[in-house]
């Protein structure tokens, strides 16, 4: 899959973008706060209809605007064209379409566009909280199946009705428990099934691209640590049963759910110890970069299509060694985009085929001359000086 194409407007401090991007590596160059994440965050919306920051919709309308509209265009890997499209407004609606057509489910995006994404927080996957490496999971799972995502959505919601009804403990509360447990078997049972099938793929992945990060540095593996857990001939759903009656009288004391896949836990361990807790720094930063890679590498299994991959702001994370390792392998297989405030970070690949370069300020886009010197002198000179002259003008801003 490759982008050709992407128009924002009104997106967070994003004016009016409309940018035809490189199939090979695009390149944003800028100071923090001026959009280069919008931007990100703009082009890789269509791949689920939702951001990956959460919040609602309306956070992503420009300050002081009413509506704002995304739009991708670009060509699978066997050469079909596609569009999609998203039109949000303060009311909360959102009108999605694929090649000019509406769509009834948000689930029906699934598989028209996977995008990888690296930042500094998932620099970080392999050592931080279980909802962080749970997120990756339900994310990459998603994208590969519209049935996953719809059960993932389903459950949610729920979860949240459940939760809501603890908190308000109304009389007649067991008898309601049972009927919003009934729904969260339903809705969570396939969650549990895909993530179990799938692991041991993912695994797999990881081990490979950490092999490959870190050649002496042992065996990566992962492990699912469920609050379901089936016993010998015992199916998930009744297992999921089980673990809801037990954990019963402890959920209404605490007022809160307790048991299902919101409550799962990814370990990762290396040479069968938890990385979390007895890993280096680089070697959890490694591991990290080999989950996403992992991810990559199992939606391309899946679907048949390489994701778009996301590199934003993360080289100030790697040493330069890991860097320009990270950067030439996904360049072989993979779309890139790439948004640092260090012009260090990405001058070894001015000399790179199919290479675009943009400079951000204020939420505007201007494309630098890949063979200008003196303008990437002059961008160089821009980024070092330490004044921050613009700032995000829209809801929730960039991060």
């Amino acid at each position: 899959m490759r982008l050709e194409r992407v128009k924002l407007h009104n997106f967070r401090n994003l004016d009016e973008i409309e940018v035809a991007v490189s199939p090979t590596i695009n390149i944003l160059l800028g100071r923090n706060g001026q959009g280069k994440t919008n931007f990100l965050e703009g082009l890789s919306y269509l791949a689920l209809g939702r951001s990956w920051r959460g919040g609602r919709d309306r956070e992503l309308i420009r300050f002081g605007q009413e509506y704002c509209r995304v739009e991708v265009e670009g060509r699978d890997d066997r050469g079909e064209t596609f569009r999609l499209e998203a039109a949000l407004s303060r009311e909360g609606k959102k009108k999605i379409k694929i090649d000019g057509l509406p769509i009834e489910r948000q689930t029906d995006l699934v598989g028209h566009l996977s995008v990888v994404r690296f930042d500094p927080d998932e620099v970080e996957l392999a050592k931080g909280s279980p909802d962080h490496r749970r997120r990756f999971l339900d994310y990459t799972l998603s994208l590969g199946s519209a049935d996953y995502f719809r059960h993932l959505l389903d459950y949610r919601r729920v979860v949240a009705q459940k939760n809501r009804l603890l908190r308000e403990r109304r009389h007649g509360l067991d008898a309601q428990l049972a009927a919003w447990d009934a729904e969260l078997v339903r809705a969570g049972s396939p969650l549990i099934r895909h993530r179990l099938e799938v692991l041991d793929q993912l695994e797999r992945h990881a081990r490979d691209a950490y092999r490959e990060l870190a050649p002496e540095g042992g065996d990566l593996s992962l492990r699912l640590q469920s609050t379901v857990e089936a016993e010998e001939n015992e199916t998930i759903e009744a297992a999921f049963e089980r673990a809801l009656d037990e954990s019963r009288a402890r959920e209404i004391r605490f007022g809160h759910s307790r048991v299902g896949p919101h409550r799962d836990r990814l370990e990762v361990e290396l040479r069968e110890h938890s990385l979390r807790r007895y890993g280096s720094q680089g070697e959890k930063r490694s591991a990290s970069i080999a989950l996403k890679l992992a991810q990559g590498e199992w939606l391309y299994e899946h679907t048949r299509e390489r994701p778009a991959v996301l590199l934003d702001d993360i080289f100030s994370e790697l040493d330069r060694e890991r860097s320009r390792a990270l950067q030439k392998r996904l360049h072989r297989e993979h779309q890139l985009f790439i948004a640092t405030a260090r012009i260090e970070d990405v001058l070894s690949m001015r000399g790179w085929d199919g290479l675009k370069v943009w400079t951000v300020r204020a939420g505007t886009l201007e494309e630098l001359p890949v063979d200008d010197d003196e303008a990437w002198e002059r961008q160089r000179r821009h980024l070092a000086t330490t004044v921050d002259d613009a700032s995000e003008t829209n809801e929730g801003g960039e991060t």
